[in-house]
């Protein structure tokens, strides 16, 4: 299930899915490029995450956010 896309270059797009691996729901950040023929196909780069690592990240990635809106 796409959650959403991220523009990367003009090729590439970072897609937000959900998917089930082995049974268990996961939600996936993977690469995608754009075939010749328009479709997008997806690359081994990515990562999958249980819920508990979302949280974890989600965490990790307003930390920094923070950090980076703090600095001048």
């Amino acid at each position: 299930m796409l959650i959403g896309k991220i523009n990367d270059r003009n090729r590439q797009k970072l897609l937000v899915t959900i998917r089930s691996v082995k049974g268990i729901k996961m939600i996936d950040f993977r690469l995608h490029h754009t075939a010749d023929d328009g479709e997008l196909v997806g690359t081994p780069a990515g990562v999958s995450l249980t819920l508990d690592q979302a949280e974890q990240a989600i965490g990790l990635l307003q930390e920094a956010k923070k950090q980076i809106s703090e600095q001048p």
